[in-house]
């Protein structure tokens, strides 16, 4: 997992899925950012052929994400953060389907164990929506902290708590 600036040369899909489009955004073999939109972007996806193999694996994981399928993404990743969020960013991203774990523990993971509120902070900052699950990430009584109970987050969350 590197770290890669925005590259005007970037492939950019729009991925349906029952939470809204997936934007996902890919540049140099790996997916720089992904964030959902409610509809789809005004922009049309654009495609390099370098990167025409993992868009099309990055499809096949997001739908058998969303059939409850798949333990875990294994795309690559690139991270612009500090230091510690990409670490945060790393270790989230490693926990599987319906894996459940607090700001703590993810804070202990990274060596740092006092820095719940910068796993938290580094939660709220990631530009990967879906491949860095910010809603496996919880409070210490195991539930959820900071969301709409009609937000994004909590339906990943019940989905993930149902199968």
């Amino acid at each position: 997992m590197t770290r890669v600036k925005r590259n005007p040369s970037a492939s950019v899909l729009s991925i349906p899925t029952p939470l809204g489009e997936l934007i996902v955004t890919v540049a140099q073999g790996a997916i720089v950012s992904s964030a959902f939109r409610s509809r789809a972007p005004k922009q049309s996806e654009r495609s390099r052929g370098t990167d025409a193999k993992l868009r099309t694996e990055i499809r096949k994981q997001v739908a058998r994400y969303f059939e409850g399928k798949l333990e875990r993404f294994a795309l690559p990743l690139a991270f612009d953060g500090t230091a510690f969020e990409c670490d945060v960013w790393r270790q989230v991203a490693q926990l599987r389907f319906g894996e459940f774990v607090s700001y703590a523990d993810v804070a202990r993971a990274c060596g740092r164990p006092l820095s719940h509120r910068g796993v938290a902070r580094a939660m709220g900052r990631t530009q990967h929506a879906l491949f860095v699950p910010a809603q496996r990430v919880v409070g210490a009584d195991g539930k959820p902290r900071g969301l709409s109970p009609k937000g994004r987050r909590a339906w990943l969350i019940r989905f993930e708590r149902r199968l």
